[in-house]
């Protein structure tokens, strides 16, 4: 049950026991995968997966749950990560602008009507 096929951009990391099925008294196997893709603005992140599996449980079927596992993390990234990062200048701006709204909060908070007179 060692030799399992891995979506495209997976690698196979191996099994490890981790428990019993309290009902069966059968061993829980963990199989892990990594998972690593590329967003459109060349980052690459990476993920790791454990799918578990006990002696009832077909090769095929784990396979089947490696691959709804990849796809649905390989959907997450490419629609979390749609937008490019800010670039320092806009960093900079929202800064400021921020800046700007705490020190006018500190002054409303001083005067007694909550409005801003100086």
């Amino acid at each position: 049950m060692y030799d399992l096929w891995t979506p495209t951009g997976t690698a196979y990391r191996g099994a490890a026991p981790v428990g019993y099925n309290s009902e069966t008294g059968g061993a829980i196997v963990a199989h892990t995968i990594m998972l690593k893709a590329t967003d459109k603005f060349g980052k690459e992140h990476k993920m790791r997966v454990q799918v578990l599996a006990d002696k009832d449980t077909s090769q095929a079927h784990i396979e089947d749950m490696m691959a709804q596992a990849a796809e649905k993390w390989f959907k997450e990234v490419r629609e979390k990560y749609d937008k490019r990062p800010a670039t320092p200048e806009e960093l900079k701006h929202a800064g400021k602008g921020l800046n700007d709204v705490l020190k006018y909060r500190t002054r409303r908070r001083e005067s007694t009507s909550g409005k801003i007179y100086f």
